[in-house]
């Protein structure tokens, strides 16, 4: 347990870090600007979030970017504490990237985020189910595999499986975007 390290800080909830672990991370573009309406923009983000996590060593499970909004699955390294560090590097890539294309020198982009430790196969497989069926969820397609910016069909490919998703229970504790 000695590399396991919660923290609590003022104004944000605690966290977990826990070294070869599981998490979900949800992060919105400042108040849901459309930033990466764009399908360029979903191309750069995925781009500079696989880096990153090549960089801290964070691997990647599953992911979807829509146009203010991301949602990801990764698994931590023994040194869980880089989480911030791994999100940071992303998003002040791409804020910079973006706000240089647009002009927009000192436009907030970002708007903090949110992880949970996922600590069953459960809440795995139900994080998953969220990631995936977020575009249709959002109403952008009616099934995942027809969304171009997720990582859904390369986790199928992987995998070699068909996951049914259907008996899985609703997630409610994700922020909404």
């Amino acid at each position: 347990m000695e590399n396991n390290i919660f923290t609590k800080a003022p104004h944000n909830p605690p966290h977990l870090f826990l070294p070869n672990t599981l998490y979900m991370l949800t992060a919105s573009t400042y108040q849901h600007q459309y930033i990466m309406q764009a399908p360029d923009r979903k191309q750069q983000w995925i781009e500079a979030f696989l880096k990153s996590a090549e960089i801290y060593n964070w691997k990647i499970i599953a992911w979807v970017v829509l146009s203010t909004h991301y949602h990801a699955i990764v698994q931590s390294p023994e040194n869980a504490k880089t989480l911030s560090k791994f999100i940071g590097s992303y998003h002040k890539y791409t804020a910079r990237l973006w706000n240089q294309e647009d002009k927009q020198s000192s436009r907030k982009v970002w708007w903090n985020y949110w992880d949970t430790c996922l600590l069953s196969e459960y809440e795995y497989y139900n994080r998953l189910r969220y990631v995936f069926w977020n575009p249709v969820k959002h109403g952008l397609v009616n099934n995942p595999e027809d969304y171009l910016f997720s990582s859904y069909k390369d986790f199928l490919m992987e995998w070699q499986v068909d996951f049914n998703f259907t008996n899985l229970d609703e997630v409610n504790d994700v922020p909404e975007f």
